[in-house]
């Protein structure tokens, strides 16, 4: 299985900043939930989702809790947050951000089958990670 998932990225490059690399994960069939998500969303979403990737990749840091925050009692999963339109992520050594996969919020609180999901993905890119390199 190691030769399977080696052949594939663990994550591909979205923004290079000053302070850091956002990167979308990759699975390991090859599918980029985040990616293919946002991709979906209208361009005025899209655009805002841009700026924060950037300003954070920049700055590393955005103090406004309505646009990025940690998502309480997870495994430090952190949620972008554009309007009802979520991506979620972790930090990664290496001063990186990985962008999980995205949803649209409906109710108060972040459903827990995303925050499961996100941490999947995060067990899965750290254990891959071990084995690889990322495509930049």
């Amino acid at each position: 299985m190691a030769l399977l998932t080696s052949k594939l990225p663990s994550s591909r490059l979205v923004y290079d900043g000053a302070s850091l690399s956002l990167e979308f994960y990759v699975t390991s069939n090859g599918a980029v939930p985040a990616e293919e998500w946002l991709e979906q969303l209208p361009l005025a979403i899209q655009q805002k989702f841009a700026a924060l990737f950037a300003r954070m990749g920049d700055t590393g840091k955005i103090w406004n809790e309505r646009k990025f925050k940690h998502l309480t009692e997870t495994d430090q999963i952190f949620e972008f947050k554009v309007e009802a339109d979520r991506i979620l992520c972790f930090f990664f050594v290496g001063r990186r951000l990985i962008l999980t996969h995205g949803f649209r919020k409906a109710g108060d609180k972040t459903p827990n089958r995303e925050i499961e999901r996100a941490e999947m993905y995060k067990q899965e890119f750290e254990e891959r990670g071990k084995h690889e390199k990322t495509i930049r």
